[in-house]
C-alpha cells in the first residue's frame, strides 16, 4: 500500500464510549455531519391536531441519510440541527453511522 493510500484512509470508530471526544469536537465546532438511519423516515415539519394531540399524516419522501450540525449528545439520543433550522432528536438505536467525511462512527 502506498503512502498516499494510507494517508487517505478514513478513520472508523466502533463504540460510543471511544467516540465521545470526537462527538464533542464535532459539537463545539458545529461540524456538518451525515447521519445514516436503520430505516428510512419521513423527515419533515409535522403538524399536530391540537384537539387530540396526535400528529397529522406526514407527506414527503422517506430518507435514510440526513445532514446537519450536531448540537447535543447524551447516552440515549443525538440532537441535530438541519440546514432549514429544524431541530431533530434521533435515538441512538436508530443510528447506523455518523460521519463528517473524514471520520466515521459506526456504533455496535
Amino acid at each position: 500500500m502506498t503512502r498516499a493510500k494510507r494517508m487517505h484512509r478514513r478513520k472508523r470508530i466502533q463504540s460510543w464510549k471511544s467516540a465521545k471526544p470526537l462527538i464533542e469536537r464535532w459539537r463545539k465546532s458545529l461540524t456538518t455531519v451525515a447521519v445514516k438511519l436503520k430505516q428510512p423516515r419521513v423527515i419533515d415539519v409535522a403538524s399536530f391536531d391540537f384537539v387530540g394531540g396526535e400528529p397529522v399524516g406526514r407527506k414527503g419522501k422517506p430518507t435514510q441519510i440526513l445532514r446537519g450540525q450536531l448540537i447535543y449528545f447524551i447516552n440515549d439520543d443525538v440532537t441535530i440541527r438541519r440546514p432549514s433550522g429544524a431541530v431533530l432528536v434521533v435515538d441512538n438505536y436508530e443510528i447506523v453511522a455518523i460521519s463528517d467525511g473524514k471520520t466515521r462512527l459506526e456504533p455496535r
